[in-house]
């Protein structure tokens, strides 16, 4: 019973990292305000109902299985947060959300430019970056050696410039002709700020 569920649940995440493929193809070729669920389920040889099996939105379909998660990240930065100060800690957590893209540069430099040409998709795309921070704010906060009232107003601080980095390593990253690698373009980004001003 094991094996079949485990077969059903590969097939599962085949047919939906192929919807995935389908969706940004055409919203590369037509634009994302221009492309329906219709049009990538007619793309991909499915209905619509079948699409929304797998995704909720077309939106998801773009960004739905990309990094990081508020829960993984949340769990993981509490955990170096014993070992290292706020901003270290905020760095290593992020450097463990970004090793697993290092072989995906093409597809996220083809998404980055999907983001770039749509309103909606930067619209969301801030929101899900202010809800991330917002669920990381009270991690950081008590690590804080300040009264409560400044130390929320610093963790708020090291979060948005911490995601910053991310967001700015990955995009450099993602149009680099050059060899750079992720972790290299977010290490440096993290480095452009001294940890004992930040910590």
């Amino acid at each position: 019973m094991e094996n079949s569920i485990s077969i059903r649940d590969r097939a599962r995440g085949a047919l939906r990292g192929e919807l995935a493929d389908v969706a940004l193809g055409l919203f590369e070729d037509r634009g994302y305000d221009d492309t329906t669920v219709d049009d990538i389920s007619s793309a991909a040889g499915i209905s619509p109902r079948t699409f929304y099996r797998y995704f909720g939105t077309k939106e998801d379909a773009l960004v739905a299985d990309l990094p990081p998660t508020p829960e993984d990240l949340r769990e993981l930065l509490e955990s170096h947060l014993t070992a290292l100060p706020p901003w270290e800690a905020l760095h290593q957590t992020l450097r463990s959300t970004a090793e697993p893209l290092s072989y995906q540069r093409q597809r996220w430099s083809r998404l980055l430019r999907v983001v770039n040409t749509s309103d909606t998709l930067r619209a969301g795309h801030l929101e899900r970056r202010m809800n991330l921070a917002q669920s990381l704010i009270p991690t950081v906060a008590p690590h804080l050696d300040a009264p409560r009232v400044s130390s929320e107003l610093r963790a708020t601080v090291l979060v948005h410039t911490a995601l910053t980095c991310l967001d700015i390593a990955l995009a450099h990253w993602a149009k680099s002709d050059e060899d750079a690698e992720i972790l290299e373009s977010l290490d440096i980004a993290f480095k452009t700020f001294p940890s004992s001003d930040l910590a």
